[in-house]
């Protein structure tokens, strides 16, 4: 048992610590599992096959001795059958010499202290590189784990080795501590501003005769899941820069999507989340937006106009470099973000929009790019950059071509035939083009954008049928409502 004094300071930690000692380091949880879920006996097929070895990774900052003792000893006890054959302890900015002796007496239990706060990802990524299992279990320190938790996500990863299994989590209060099981299945979305959020799953694969039926989720909440060893190195386990938790778990759950894995949720496994809330402090909204951008420039592809439609101060937040998350996706040979739509995520539809087309407007390699300086900008073609935000551009139901506010434009008068780059005007005519068959064409004086002479900046100049400097690709048209 572990004691403290009652003099002791206690941290701010976001639930009722008096409540939670009171409780035990020990307890019986109620069995919230659908009564059909006999996984311990369904174990008893495999054994005539090697079980892999399994190692929990366990990341501690701020939980209080009774939360941690429940934690980590309801994950070992109520493991069983299974045996865990390795576990490491993370202590993360954690400075605790009673907890720290307490779990070193645990066999099989490797300790490793963080004098200064790494976060979450770094501190799992070095509980990776301590065990040897061929099954990782990640475990935050704020849950609890029920009955026979582990073996239906052990026996769900030797059926399908390339998936990431989740329990199904239920609800210990921060106050009272007692534990509730939810009435409904639950999975985990999110929306265009890349927010979190539960949604009630409802499935032709998940019926009433067969409740305990392993289903998909497109997005996995982080505090504990399952998964190969082999698998996690190979994604390239975490992505370290992100400031907060839910942006490591959605970029996560974004890279196994599209770089061949599955996140699936097993309704035969439970375990317990204290709900704690989290900061809504200003500092913290930004460490999200700054998070959230790095996501949407690396995952979300031409979609990721939509998470600047409804966050569009994101556009303004200094990110750190992203390139060695762009070459990995490339090597991992990944889907692109539209297929997440389609196969696994439907339910995000995107925004209605006055769109007609999106994307960089090209000729061969050479794309429409928007310049830094003082406005008025000559309009140029730069060599083709892959999410280079300066050459997408949205072509608008007014007729606008509008890149980051600024609009194309072309007035014979002040500019001759130059098209240059200015701030958007309400009703310019000036700033109105219109499609013809692979023509941009000028609504003000029916001429068509040309790169004639491209070193220099675009023109405009008299239509030409064929001319190859005035036939233009745009990379998404949506609709035909932009031809006339």
């Amino acid at each position: 048992m572990i004691h403290s004094g009652q003099s002791e300071k206690i941290p701010k930690v976001g639930y009722n610590i008096v409540n939670s000692r009171n409780v035990g380091a020990m307890r019986t949880l109620p069995n919230t599992r659908h009564e059909s879920c006999t996984t311990s006996s369904n174990l008893a097929v495999h054994l005539h096959a090697r079980i892999p070895k399994i190692s929990f990774v366990v990341t501690v900052d701020q939980a209080e001795r009774s939360v941690l003792a429940r934690n980590i000893l309801s994950a070992i006890y109520n493991a069983e059958p299974l045996m865990v054959f390795d576990m490491v302890l993370v202590l993360d900015g954690v400075f605790d010499t009673i907890l720290e002796n307490y779990f070193m007496n645990i066999p099989r239990v490797t300790v490793i202290k963080n004098e200064h706060t790494k976060g979450r990802a770094m501190s799992r990524m070095q509980g990776v590189a301590a065990v040897r299992g061929e099954i990782i279990v990640f475990i935050d320190s704020l849950t609890e784990m029920n009955v026979d938790w582990l073996s239906p996500l052990v026996l769900r990863i030797i059926e399908s080795p390339k998936s990431v299994v989740l329990p199904v989590y239920d609800v210990i209060d921060h106050m009272t501590f007692k534990y509730y099981s939810l009435a409904e299945l639950y999975r985990l979305g999110f929306d265009w501003s890349l927010k979190s959020h539960l949604e009630q799953f409802s499935s032709p694969y998940v019926i009433d005769s067969n409740p305990v039926t392993v289903f998909r989720t497109p997005l996995m909440s982080g505090n504990v899941f399952a998964m190969r060893r082999d698998f996690f190195l190979w994604l390239g386990q975490y992505e370290t820069s992100f400031l907060e938790h839910s942006m490591d778990d959605l970029e996560l759950s974004l890279r196994i999507w599209l770089c061949g894995g599955l996140i699936e949720i097993v309704p035969c496994s439970r375990v317990g989340v204290v709900n704690i809330r989290s900061s809504d402090s200003h500092a913290s909204f930004n460490n999200y937006l700054r998070s959230a951008k790095r996501v949407a420039e690396v995952w979300l592809d031409e979609y990721k106009r939509f998470f600047y439609a409804v966050r569009p101060s994101a556009r303004m937040q200094p990110i750190a470099d992203i390139s060695s998350m762009r070459k990995a996706k490339e090597k991992l040979k990944c889907w692109n973000f539209k297929w997440y739509l389609t196969n696994i995520y439907p339910q995000l539809q995107p925004l209605v929009t006055d769109e007609l087309a999106f994307g960089n407007i090209r000729q061969g390699e050479y794309c429409l790019d928007l310049d830094p300086g003082q406005l008025p900008l000559i309009a140029k073609l730069r060599q083709c950059e892959n999410e280079k935000n300066s050459q997408e551009w949205s072509w608008r139901k007014t007729g606008n071509i509008v890149s980051n506010g600024m609009c194309l434009t072309s007035n014979l008068i002040d500019m001759r035939t130059f098209v240059l780059v200015n701030f958007c005007k309400d009703l310019d005519n000036n700033q109105i083009w219109y499609r013809h068959e692979e023509k941009i064409v000028h609504m003000d004086t029916n001429l068509c954008l040309d790169a004639q002479h491209a070193t220099t900046g675009l023109i405009i100049s008299d239509c030409i049928k064929g001319k190859a400097s005035q036939a233009w690709i745009i990379s998404t048209e949506q609709s035909s409502e932009v031809n006339i």
